[in-house]
């Protein structure tokens, strides 16, 4: 395909307008779309003979979209009760001061704490 053909300015291109991550080239449009189609579970080699057949592409992304969503609202569950446990289960201090038996839930903290008994 020549190089000044459209889809190939659009598909190989750089975006003019979006966020870049530091350290990262700028993403073209084909990388964005290559994106989307991991995140809907289209193989991304042969995506465009599924969109050839128009009937196809839409149960694909339909089906896709249904599969994003159910990982979506599973991996926000997940978080969620994660969060309530580690909330309902507050840490526990694990370092004791050898001397006066104070505990501590940082190393730093037994460290400072252990000058004052320097001169005992």
């Amino acid at each position: 395909m020549d190089d000044q053909r459209i889809p190939k300015v659009l598909l190989y291109g750089e975006l003019a307008v979006g966020k870049r991550p530091p350290c990262r080239p700028k993403l073209r449009y084909k990388d964005n779309l290559k994106a989307t189609l991991k995140s809907l579970s289209i193989p991304v080699d042969s995506w465009e003979v599924i969109a050839a057949d128009r009937l196809q592409w839409r149960g694909a992304v339909h089906l896709g979209a249904q599969l994003a969503e159910t990982r979506r609202s599973t991996l926000a569950a997940s978080k969620r009760e994660a969060r309530k446990v580690r909330d309902e289960n507050p840490a526990q201090p694990s370092l004791q001061c050898s001397t006066c038996g104070w505990w501590f839930r940082a190393r730093i903290g037994l460290i400072s704490h252990a000058r004052t008994h320097k001169d005992d």
